[in-house]
């Protein structure tokens, strides 16, 4: 079961972010975030394709986001700081209607951004955009997301944002060639509240 419509264009500002669709233009600083952030993202990734370069990376995360949400199914959006730097990666993906009405929260902050609060930022963003009505959001009722145990840092995140702890799954997903439990964390929309603020850039992510 899919959305099957496709999503509006949708953005959002945070107090320090733009978080738009990239785009072509995007290239070379994509490229840079994924160089600098290489060890860092390793441990949290699936395996690449053998052979598979940089950017291969960025040309799949293209196809991805332009896909994704002409089927509905994905809204995959990039946070820019003022100065045009990539801070990092935010998604809804799995979107699915009907009875479910849910998605999958995904995120990514740049190895040189870490540390400000930037990832506590751009999640309550995506879950802002999450939860409102359209056109200014997908008018969900659930967001979930998924946490190694380990990636402290995203833990902090999911945490600060809100989510609720609903268990572990074990060996859930295959990540840098490992069977990985994760933590399962959600939210609901009447659990949902958006006058939380956006970051503390005080020690997270």
């Amino acid at each position: 079961m899919s959305a099957g419509a496709a999503l509006p264009e949708i953005g959002h500002a945070t107090p320090r972010m733009r978080l738009r669709t990239l785009g072509h233009g995007d290239a070379d600083e994509f490229l840079r975030v994924v160089a600098v952030s290489r060890a860092e993202w390793a441990p949290w990734l699936p395996s690449r394709p053998r052979g598979s370069t940089d950017a291969d990376v960025f040309e799949q995360e293209l196809e991805r986001t332009t896909g994704g949400r002409a089927a509905g199914t994905h809204l995959r959006l990039a946070g820019f700081l003022e100065d045009g730097r990539l801070a990092g990666l935010f998604s809804l993906n799995e979107i699915v209607r009907g009875p479910f009405e849910s998605a999958y929260a995904a995120w990514s902050v740049s190895a040189d951004q870490t540390g400000r609060g930037l990832g506590t930022e751009g999640v309550r963003a995506l879950l802002a955009i999450a939860f409102s009505e359209p056109p200014d959001g997908l008018g969900l009722h659930r967001v979930q997301a998924n946490v190694i145990p380990r990636n402290a840092p995203s833990l902090r995140i999911a945490e600060k944002v809100g989510m609720r702890r609903e268990g572990i799954a074990l060996r859930y997903l295959r990540i840098a060639g490992r069977w990985e439990d994760h933590v399962l964390f959600a939210m609901t929309r009447e659990e949902y509240a958006p006058g939380l603020p956006h970051g503390d850039p005080a020690g997270d992510r």
